[in-house]
């Protein structure tokens, strides 16, 4: 028997227009992953960044992948980013290289 979250889809892309594209994280711009607690609903797209959620995670709601899309993109301005729409980020952060 396999349950399915009722407000999320199994990977919900957050750019869907960029969605076709191939995703890819070289070594300038890793990947990082971390759980989140959605209490304004999925992300907005976040310029600069292409996110990703996944409705799976341990302590949040969802686990979020983000990959800069240049290297003057910086933690501190996703996570800003993320907090000014009401998206609660839950540590640690996991970078994926």
């Amino acid at each position: 028997m396999t349950q399915t979250h009722p407000k999320y889809s199994v990977l919900h892309p957050v750019h869907p227009a960029r969605s076709a594209q191939p995703v890819s994280a070289g070594p300038a711009q890793p990947a990082v992953f971390f759980e989140v607690v959605l209490t304004a609903g999925a992300p907005l797209p976040l310029p600069g960044w292409t996110l990703r959620l996944w409705p799976q995670a341990r302590l949040g709601d969802a686990t979020l992948e983000a990959i800069p899309e240049d290297r003057t993109r910086t933690h501190a301005e996703l996570l800003a980013g993320l907090s000014a729409q009401g998206i609660e980020v839950l540590g640690p952060i996991r970078r994926h290289v």
